[in-house]
């Protein structure tokens, strides 16, 4: 008959502690047992922005029933590039600009404008985009996505693309009066 020797390989195994649930008998709580790395803090903090985007659009589009999108001053940057007549109502520093045919991967660093009648995105390239000529806006995470009349499409990274869109929304209704 053969012998077994005790093996360490053989010793039953344990759950980790991340993947216990709350009765594990330590009296502990679930939160003080996950091991939370960077990718889950990192996606924590990403879905509280995104959370308080929502709410300051939702505000926005509440404000947007009784007035429109206020203006805001035009810095010397943009103002080169306005029409006659055409205000700036919002901006978002360090916007990333991908569009069809350029350096995808990376994209085009910048400052993005919302104007009374266009996107102007002013830094490594300039674009303009009327407000008329985008059919459809969706979300991807932090980055919104543009679907223009022409069938091109522009994609851009930006500080809360929620209320963005929503104020794009508002200003792009009133031009199809």
């Amino acid at each position: 008959m053969l012998a077994i020797e005790a093996s360490p390989y053989l010793a039953r195994m344990h759950l980790a502690e991340r993947d216990r649930g709350p009765s594990d008998g330590s009296g502990r709580s679930t939160d003080e047992l996950t091991e939370e790395g960077p990718a889950l803090r990192d996606a924590a903090t990403v879905a509280e922005r995104a959370a308080a985007d929502e709410v300051e659009a939702d505000k926005a589009r509440e404000r947007f029933r009784i007035g429109p999108v206020p203006a805001i001053d035009a810095d010397e940057v943009v103002r080169a590039h306005l029409a006659q007549g055409e205000l700036v109502h919002a901006l978002r520093n360090r916007a990333i600009l991908r569009a069809p045919g350029g350096d995808a991967a990376l994209g085009y660093g910048g400052t993005l404008y919302l104007t009374s009648r266009r996107l102007i995105h002013l830094g490594q390239v300039v674009m303009s985009v009327q407000l008329t000529d985008i059919v459809e806006t969706s979300l991807a995470g932090e980055r919104l996505l543009l679907s223009l009349r022409d069938g091109e499409g522009l994609s851009l990274d930006v500080d809360r693309p929620r209320l963005l869109r929503a104020e794009m929304s508002e200003i792009a209704r009133g031009l199809r009066r």
